[in-house]
C-alpha cells in the first residue's frame, strides 16, 4: 500500500453483517475509501483483474471508486470505517492478512469513539485511522519479506531444473504449492521480471558460458540448456543478444 497518503475526513464507523450470497456493487464504484475488519466469517472480493478472499482477522482496504462483487460464504461480522484520503490518484483495494494483532482493538476504539461522539471525538477516531494505515502499510512490508523467502526457495528449484526439456513455471507451482498468478506476483515484486524471463535468462547465460569456454557444437548447446530445436535454439539467442551462436563465440 502507498505511503505517504493524508487522510482528509472520516465519514462513518459501523459494525455490519454479511449472509451468504452475492452482492454486487454499484457501477459507479465506491463513494470512499475505507477500511474493514472481519470480525468473523469472510467474503471473496472480485476485481476487475483481480481477486482476494477476506477472513476472520483480516484487515482490508477498499479504494474509492472501487469496483466489484463479493461472495459471501458463510454468515459474517465486520467494522467498516469510512474516509477519505487527500488524493485523485486511484488507489488499489488490497488485503492485508499478515496484521498487527492489535488492529481488531483498533477498530473496536474506534467505533465505540464514533458511537459516542464525545468532545473531541474525531481526533480520537483519526488517530486510530493512521494507526490502521500504518498497520496496512507494515504489514505489505511483511509479506514482501515473507514473498522473499518463496523466492529464494524458487529459485533454488528453478536452478536445478531449468535445463530440462519442457520445463515450465507450472512445475515451480506444482512444487511450491502456488498458482501461476501467485508465482508471477512473487517475481514482479522481488525482480521486476517475469519467471519465463528469469528461465531464459539462466538459458542464455549458460549457453554464453558454454560457447565461450567449451567446443560443444551449437546442437549440444542447445540441448544443455534444454532445447531440443537448434534452429529454434539460434533464433531465440539472437533474439536475446543481437548475435547467432556461432557469431558469439566467434567474437568472445
Amino acid at each position: 500500500m502507498k505511503e505517504n497518503l493524508i487522510i482528509s475526513k472520516t465519514l462513518t464507523v459501523f459494525e455490519g453483517g454479511l449472509n451468504p450470497g452475492r452482492i454486487k456493487a454499484k457501477s459507479s464504484g465506491r463513494h470512499s475509501d475505507c477500511f474493514v475488519f472481519f470480525l468473523s466469517g469472510g467474503s471473496e472480493y472480485l476485481f476487475d483483474g483481480y481477486s482476494f478472499s477476506a477472513r476472520a482477522e483480516n484487515l482490508i482496504y477498499l479504494a474509492r471508486g472501487s469496483v466489484y462483487e463479493m461472495h459471501i460464504s458463510e454468515k459474517s461480522r465486520f467494522i467498516c470505517i469510512d474516509f477519505e484520503f487527500d488524493t485523485v490518484e486511484p488507489q488499489k483495494s488490497e488485503l492485508f492478512a499478515d496484521i498487527s494483532p492489535d488492529i481488531k482493538n483498533k477498530f473496536i476504539k474506534a467505533l465505540s469513539a464514533y458511537g459516542k461522539k464525545n468532545p473531541g471525538y474525531l481526533c480520537g477516531i483519526f488517530s486510530v485511522l493512521y494507526g490502521i494505515y500504518e498497520s496496512a502499510v507494515k504489514s505489505e512490508v511483511k509479506q514482501y519479506a515473507k514473498n522473499s523467502s518463496l523466492f529464494a526457495e524458487m529459485t533454488s528449484f528453478i536452478l536445478k531444473h531449468y535445463t530440462e526439456p519442457n520445463f515450465t513455471v507450472a512445475a515451480i507451482g506444482e512444487f511450491m504449492g502456488l498458482s501461476e498468478v501467485h508465482i508471477r506476483r512473487i517475481f514482479k515484486n522481488s525482480v521486476s521480471c517475469s519467471p519465463v524471463a528469469y528461465i531464459n535468462y539462466l538459458k542464455i547465460e549458460k549457453a554464453k558460458n558454454l560457447l565461450r569456454s567449451s567446443n560443444y557444437s551449437v546442437t549440444e548447446i542447445a540441448e544443455s540448456v534444454g532445447i531440443n530445436d537448434p534452429y529454434y535454439f539460434s533464433r531465440f539467442f539472437k533474439k536475446s543478444t543481437g548475435m547467432t551462436p556461432t557469431d558469439y563465440r566467434r567474437k568472445n
